[in-house]
């Protein structure tokens, strides 16, 4: 007969239909130690022998009287609602999976685990997922969102790591066609409702002072400038680029200086009306 090893009672666990995504994720843990040093030490051991009991012949039976009871649990039927008010692929959704899980497991809630359901209860009420339907309308129907919200994802593309998952999650649904990535109301407040935000899509929103054709002139205070372009006349021929700064003046221009080629950018701060030199 075969010598049972650590290593077929952890596949044992893990193939074990009944057992948890965690329990699942733990026991594939204590399997990739045991491979890498063909023994568990004590404490390993010791969570293998539980998770054995745990997900026992006659612990499954249980699992299974739960899982059939749970369709009329008042308590499951009250979290699967909440469940299914969670936004889709949302934390709160998630725990909630884990939860309902546990529970059809007939292991307790900790203390800690009834405060969160709380917290999640208070953020997927009945009156915040009408809010969210009022703002997915506003999203479809209200331009100036979308643009605030572009505008923002730019400033924070150039200023890493701020909102980082959320700018590639953007730049990914940008580059698909027909994709649109469409924030949550509280990604969107995050995002674009700080005190920074405000100044950007200010800047965004303001009339230049320097319209599209104005003759400018680079201040001395220009530090990202060399020396030679100071005090030299350009022609603005843009006011909308990226806003890359939330200082006062940082309505971004793209400019051409007299003599050179190429074009660049600068915040309206760092610059001023040319005036001719008197003859």
């Amino acid at each position: 007969m075969a010598r049972i090893t650590y290593q077929n009672r952890l596949f044992k666990i893990i193939n074990n239909p009944y057992c948890s995504a965690r329990d699942k994720d733990f026991a594939g843990d204590l399997l990739t130690y045991y491979k890498r040093h063909r023994k568990l030490t004590a404490g390993r051991a010791r969570c293998v022998r539980e998770l054995e009991e745990r997900y026992s012949p006659e612990a499954c039976e249980a699992i299974q009287r739960l899982r059939d009871q749970g369709e009329s649990d008042p308590r499951i039927i009250s979290l699967k609602a909440l469940e299914g008010r969670c936004e889709p692929s949302s934390w709160d959704k998630g725990f909630l999976e884990s939860v309902i899980d546990q529970l059809l497991e007939g292991r307790r809630l900790s203390t800690r685990q009834e405060e969160i359901l709380g917290k999640i209860e208070n953020r997927n009420s009945e009156e915040v997922v009408k809010a969210r339907s009022r703002w997915t309308a506003d999203w479809d129907l209200k331009p100036r969102l979308r643009e605030e919200f572009r505008v923002m994802m730019d400033y924070y593309r150039a200023n890493p790591p701020y909102f980082a998952n959320i700018v590639t999650a953007y730049d990914i649904a940008d580059s698909l066609d027909g994709h649109d990535y469409a924030p949550s109301k509280h990604v969107w407040d995050k995002v674009c409702g700080g005190k920074y935000a405000l100044k950007v899509i200010n800047a965004h929103w303001a009339e230049p002072k320097y319209p599209v054709g104005s003759t400018v002139v680079v201040r001395a205070s220009a530090n990202q400038f060399p020396n030679i372009y100071k005090g030299k006349a350009a022609a603005v021929i843009s006011t909308t680029e990226p806003i890359r700064n939330a200082s006062k003046g940082c309505k971004r221009y793209k400019i051409l200086l007299m003599g050179v080629m190429k074009p660049a950018l600068v915040d309206e701060k760092d610059i001023k009306i040319y005036r001719a030199p008197k003859s």
